[in-house]
């Protein structure tokens, strides 16, 4: 709590400063100022939490540890630092402004492109475990989890998205699973650990399993179908 409580005070004092030394009065000035405020504190507040992990937390394992291991003291680290963010005023901010999501999650370690899109509330809790290729969308309040707890034990692996894929809104991928180019993963599916979802493949459900496209298809023309039925 000292830590974010720092954060958010180092965060909003530079542009409030800023502000008074400009000595802005105006109504339509103050409007202005104080948008460019709230962009330059979640930069600094970005670009501060950013520089803790590089620095002070450094590189994340893969594996499986104990919580009580050196190796999990180091993701529980970086963990509390993305939560910082999740909790943060400026998720939704980061994750909707392109040059914003690209600045954070590089820094954070993600291997992602700029023509990332995110709904609303994502959640990337191990962005430095994901790795992702061009025009890849996630809907709104998806999770693509680098980790999995079981009892005492952590197992950390990477994420892997290929080219053009679209993950559903609340959707959660675990680790170990890569996902290939053209892929789609239904909205609400929990794609499990270490699954692999192919090229131009269609997944949905819980656990996700792969749906066949002529099945896909029937059912839709069999919903058409009773709609005109009922009309």
């Amino acid at each position: 709590l000292l830590l974010e409580g720092v954060l958010y005070f180092v965060s909003f004092a530079v542009p409030v400063c800023a502000i008074q030394e400009l000595g802005v009065t105006h109504p339509l000035a103050l409007l202005f100022a104080a948008i460019v405020s709230w962009l330059g504190a979640a930069i600094i507040f970005m670009g501060l939490l950013v520089f803790l992990k590089r620095t002070i937390v450094g590189e994340v394992p893969y594996g499986r540890f104990y919580l009580t291991s050196p190796k999990a003291y180091r993701w529980i680290a970086a963990d509390k630092l993305v939560k910082i963010v999740i909790r943060s005023p400026f998720h939704n901010l980061i994750n909707e402004t392109g040059f914003l999501r690209y600045f954070f999650y590089r820094g954070m370690g993600a291997h992602i492109s700029t023509t990332l899109r995110m709904g609303n509330g994502v959640k990337l809790p191990e962005p430095w475990a994901v790795t992702m290729g061009s025009h890849v969308h996630i809907g709104d309040e998806a999770v693509l989890a680098g980790h999995k707890v079981e009892g005492n034990v952590v197992t950390l692996d990477r994420i892997e998205i290929g080219d053009n894929v679209l993950i559903g809104a609340r959707a959660i991928v675990f680790p170990g699973v890569t996902i290939g180019n053209g892929a789609i993963v239904g909205a609400n599916s929990v794609v499990t650990r270490g699954t692999t979802i192919g090229p131009g493949e269609i997944w949905s459900g819980n656990p996700a399993q792969k749906i066949e496209r002529f099945r896909l298809a029937s059912a839709a023309m069999a919903s058409t179908k009773a709609r005109a039925e009922a009309s």
